[in-house]
């Protein structure tokens, strides 16, 4: 079998990393005044557990078109 170079996956995660980090930097100067430390903990742990949920999604996604899974 021959191994395709994931380009299209690649780019989806470095776009996706970079706006979370985005959203972090914004979150940080703009919208976290009004909450508790403890309160930006959760949505910072809850903003990258949904960035990871959406690169494994495009990971698994690319893997089953390429017959990797099973």
């Amino acid at each position: 079998m021959r191994f395709k170079t994931p380009v299209i996956p690649i780019a989806i995660t470095i776009l996706i990393g970079i706006g979370w980090l985005i959203f972090l930097l914004l979150y940080t100067l703009f919208w976290s005044t009004d909450f508790t430390f403890f309160q930006n903990i959760v949505v910072t742990v809850i903003s990258f557990i949904v960035a990871g949920g959406f690169i494994g999604l495009v990971w698994l996604i690319w893997s089953g078109r390429e017959g990797h899974i099973f």
